[in-house]
């Protein structure tokens, strides 16, 4: 007999149900590439993630200076900052933390 509320049948198998597939996480590069079996594959992989880490890590930085650099005064009373900090963290290089 089935259930109004959920719809679902009570003669269903447990077997049958839904279970998560290996591949659910398809969209995480990072956890993609532990599954290459290829080992030259595997390597590259990391090869590449390995050398764009710091591309994000600069363009974080980027991102974050300029975000700082167009604050108001006041807001930068608020986190402890004055101009003259931020105008000194802005002209930072990206590389350099």
């Amino acid at each position: 007999m089935s259930s109004l509320s959920t719809g679902a049948s009570r003669r269903v198998p447990v077997s049958l149900h839904l279970r998560k597939s290996p591949d659910a996480d398809i969209g995480r590069p990072d956890l993609r590439w532990r599954r290459a079996g290829n080992p030259l594959g595997r390597a590259l992989l990391w090869l590449f993630f390995a050398a764009a880490r710091p591309l994000v890590l600069w363009q974080y930085r980027l991102r974050e200076r300029d975000a700082l650099k167009r604050m108001p005064d006041y807001i930068l009373r608020d986190i402890g900052l004055d101009r003259r900090a931020v105008e000194e963290e802005t002209q930072k290089p990206f590389w350099r933390a």
